[in-house]
């Protein structure tokens, strides 16, 4: 009977271990597939930006706005300086979808087990931090020169809708939020699980008095995705 007893209470232990390490392992997989690798994939961006310039006395009468499309593609994959496997990301503009891309620009992207990068007009940004917490903070800026940013994450493994378009799992960075009387800089970036960036939001503006007189404002939300 003494047996029996012992060798039912090893195999729940072992049952519990194996459990736990089944549960750690589905917990941690989706954080990477926030920032997807894989040649051919690929997504569609509605953009919308405003700039307040500097020649109308500060009655910010002068403000230009513009809407266009930009397409990223993971093209290929190489070894960059560290050694480490990068991605060449390959960004077409058109300024509607009648008509064709034309490449304006390559970036960069590099995965590792705790950081993702992404170096945008020869700039790298620390985009992603993991483990993802609600805890855990960075210097989004701690590969460049510009000054410091501290990033967090304000939700995470959250469904969310853009632009018409139902996310199940998403990731939001906050990248930055100071809203005074004489600036407003605000930054944030939402990831998809298994489809990457689908929002980003950039304002940098000046205020006189308290109103926006100079400055730029930036909005970008995905319409479509998918493999080529």
């Amino acid at each position: 009977m003494k047996s029996t007893k012992l060798s039912l209470l090893i195999a729940c232990i072992i049952t519990l271990i194996f459990s736990c390490k089944k549960d750690s392992v589905i917990s941690v997989s989706p954080s990477f597939n926030y920032f997807p690798t894989e040649r051919g994939k690929y997504a569609v961006y509605d953009v919308d930006s405003a700039y307040h310039a500097e020649n109308d006395n500060n009655t910010d009468d002068s403000v230009y706005y513009s809407h266009y499309q930009i397409k990223e593609l993971i093209d290929s994959t190489f070894i960059d300086g560290q050694g480490r496997p990068a991605q060449i990301i390959k960004r077409y503009k058109r300024d509607n979808d009648t008509l064709s891309w034309n490449l304006v620009n390559i970036w960069t992207q590099v995965l590792t087990a705790t950081t993702a990068y992404k170096t945008e007009d020869n700039v790298p940004y620390h985009k992603l931090s993991f483990p993802i917490s609600s805890t855990v903070t960075w210097n989004g800026n701690d590969a460049n020169t510009l000054e410091v940013e501290m990033y967090s994450y304000d939700s995470f493994h959250s469904p969310m809708s853009i632009n018409g378009l139902s996310f199940d799992s998403t990731l939001s960075v906050l990248q930055r939020d100071d809203d005074n009387f004489v600036q407003r800089i605000y930054g944030r970036e939402v990831y998809a699980n298994h489809i990457g960036m689908i929002y980003k939001e950039r304002d940098n503006l000046g205020k006189l008095n308290g109103s926006v007189v100079k400055g730029t404002e930036y909005k970008l939300q995905i319409r479509s995705y998918g493999t080529e």
